[in-house]
């Protein structure tokens, strides 16, 4: 879709909608059902670039303006049901976008994106958004990925809390997967994973505040150093990828999912 923000054209999530950037809640626009989601958004990609060519910064963010490079065979397609996409193939495709102050949460965070996985097996992890660098170097500050059981799993703060959903993804099919974490709320309750716009799991989180990590935001794959072994890519096709830096509701979480549904 197309967005205004501070009245110039960028491409962003969707439907076509308005950003205000002094907006603290969504906003009804139009006679569309879009919602404007522009309060702490940092990263949102809708893939729509004509194709990738490994170009660093092509893949562009239309909210925070952290662009993107694809590597390792990542490439934009045309899938029937969503129109452009990215896929991501396995062992390594995924999109880099380099760390910067505006991508640190504190006490809020949502992440979004529309996956259809391909090569799921209910046994090895593919990564869908991380912010780290590998399993053990430079933790995840977050990091959403589909591992045992083909559920959703969430490290925050690093991986002593790590939790997972309970509803699996079914490989061949669009989903939507968003996480939200609130370090405001009790810690038994500080991580909600939802599937579709539903509530799936809430997971406990010791930390209520997101340590900042130096780390690069991957997205479509789960990142490991090179001397390790490669980056897990997510294996599949994914859309309309949203990082906000606070915590949705679950009336916001279900809104997106109907603003971006297609």
């Amino acid at each position: 879709m197309r967005v205004l923000v501070s009245l110039v054209p960028v491409v962003a999530l969707g439907c076509r909608v308005n950003f205000d950037a002094t907006a603290d809640a969504p906003q009804q626009l139009d006679a569309d059902p879009a919602l404007a989601f522009a309060a702490g958004c940092v990263v949102g990609l809708a893939f729509d670039e004509p194709s990738w060519t490994g170009a660093p910064g092509e893949v562009r963010d239309s909210c925070g303006r952290n662009d993107g490079t694809a590597v390792q065979g990542a490439v934009r397609i045309d899938d029937p049901v969503r129109g452009a996409v990215g896929e991501f193939p396995v062992p390594s495709g995924c999109i880099k976008i380099p760390n910067a102050p505006a991508l640190h949460a504190t006490t809020g965070l949502t992440l979004s994106a529309w996956v259809y996985p391909e090569s799921l097996d209910a046994v090895n992890p593919y990564g869908v958004i991380g912010k780290r660098n590998d399993f053990t170097v430079d933790d995840a500050e977050y990091t959403v990925f589909v591992w045992t059981g083909n559920t959703v799993w969430v490290d925050l703060d690093g991986r002593n809390d790590r939790g997972h959903g309970t509803t699996p993804l079914v490989n061949g099919r669009w989903q939507q997967v968003t996480v939200v974490y609130d370090g405001t709320r009790p810690a038994p309750q500080r991580v909600a994973i939802y599937i579709d716009g539903a509530l799936d799991a809430l997971l406990a989180e010791s930390s209520a505040s997101l340590a900042p990590y130096p780390s690069t935001l991957s997205i479509g794959c789960l990142p490991e150093l090179p001397d390790t072994k490669p980056q897990i890519a997510f294996g599949g096709r994914i859309d309309d990828v949203a990082v906000w830096t606070r915590a949705f509701g679950p009336a916001e979480v279900s809104a997106w999912f109907s603003a971006t549904r297609r």
